[in-house]
């Protein structure tokens, strides 16, 4: 492999941003567009800290229309040129662009000897780029629990309301005549069909909604918690494993922001508990004959006795609507919602609104060196494209050849 082929792209040089400025203005760009699109063939953060390391801060004309905060469409970019034209190293939310203007014809423009050019580089600017790394703060993205937990929930609340389920009007009632009969196994399948789906339904949201109340107090606890909390692992973490009632009892002694201390006998309170006592009955099968009682009967010998009669509807679907307590799922909704905003009424009104705007986001940043949480991108989650690869790509030779 010759040497212009060996180190095409690094001969780039940095265009200063006064001539790039007037350039633009004047319209004197090159003609002539394509470009390349680059995942993680080379890391995003290691092409930044590379082109930051070997050209200074980024120098491209989008640097000057992007907004001071996270939400843009393109973050960082930088301008070089060389004898062929203008290429532009841009930053965006799922990839890394790199376009050119002018004519970038040459059989070494490749993206394979693009690719390897800038790898076989890095190490030349290794202490550079890690003193550049290590001015930059490092946030660990994650999931946010709660939103999880809670659109999940409102999504098969959803689903359930769409059944529109009720009971005293869908129930199948045993054929009374034979003309009823001829319809009523079909008329009960169909309903069996829709009430299995809805109280499956049932069952998983009467699992959820107290641990999304319990989520929303360790959503606390992590965004409030005292330095001093923090900084002893061992006593954060019995906190955040004690009882939910422990947790409530201290939250206002280890937490910040909370203006009084939680109310155990307020009625918002009192409504959760009895919803978590109801709800760990069903969850850990707890064997409470008097709750899950469903009838009775009296055996003489091996003859049975009914108490009192019941159908098929009653002694199938019947059943299972009784047992997830499917009238009652909107009303324990209601409870915890009420519980949350009980819990929001307690904080300074500054930490009330930064803990409704963590609940509002999928996406959460943490900064370990700083011990903080944050919102890093804007919930609007877009991805536009200028160009597609493939209208520039053609057949390359492998950059050993």
């Amino acid at each position: 492999m010759d040497k212009d082929r060996q180190d095409y792209f690094l001969k780039l040089e940095v265009i200063p941003p006064k001539l790039l400025v007037k350039i633009l203005i004047e319209k004197r760009q090159p003609k002539g567009f394509s470009g390349w699109i680059l995942k993680n063939e080379i890391r995003p953060i290691s092409i930044y800290c590379y082109l930051y390391a070997k050209y200074g801060p980024p120098n491209g004309f989008m640097n000057f229309l992007r907004n001071d905060s996270s939400d843009n469409l393109i973050h960082w970019e930088w301008t070089l040129m060389n004898d062929d034209g203008m290429v532009m190293f841009q930053g965006h939310n799922y990839r890394t662009e790199v376009q050119f203007l002018g004519s970038f014809n040459r059989p070494e423009i490749t993206k394979a000897n693009l690719v390897s050019q800038i790898r076989a580089d890095l190490g030349a600017y290794g202490k550079q780029m890690t003193a550049i790394r290590m001015q930059l703060e490092k946030w660990t993205e994650f999931v946010n629990p709660y939103y999880s937990i809670e659109s999940t929930i409102e999504t098969q609340l959803n689903k359930l309301r769409e059944l529109n389920l009720s009971p005293a009007v869908d129930r199948v009632h045993t054929p009374t005549s034979a003309e009823e009969m001829q319809t009523y196994q079909e008329r009960f399948s169909e309903m069996a069909e829709r009430y299995t789906f809805g109280t499956g339904l049932a069952f998983g949201l009467r699992c959820m909604l107290p641990v999304l109340a319990e989520t929303f107090i360790n959503l606390l606890i992590f965004a409030l918690a005292k330095s001093e909390m923090r900084e002893d692992d061992l006593k954060y973490r019995n906190f955040v494993s004690d009882t939910i009632s422990n947790r409530l009892q201290l939250l206002h002694i280890n937490c910040m922001g909370l203006e009084r201390p939680v109310d155990h006998s307020h009625v918002s309170c009192r409504s959760f508990y009895q919803l978590m006592n109801d709800r760990n009955d069903l969850l850990h099968g707890n064997f409470n004959v008097n709750k899950l009682k469903i009838g009775e009967v009296y055996f003489n010998g091996s003859v049975p006795v009914k108490y009192e009669y019941g159908d098929l509807w009653q002694d199938t679907l019947g059943v299972r609507i009784e047992s997830v307590k499917l009238e009652y799922i909107e009303a324990n909704y209601s409870v915890v919602r009420e519980f949350i905003s009980y819990l929001l009424s307690l904080l300074s009104e500054k930490v009330k609104y930064q803990i409704e705007l963590i609940m509002s986001v999928r996406d959460l940043g943490y900064s370990e060196k700083m011990s903080r949480m944050g919102v890093l991108f804007s919930s609007r989650a877009v991805e536009g494209f200028m160009f597609f690869e493939s209208e520039f790509m053609t057949s390359e030779p492998s950059p050993d050849e």
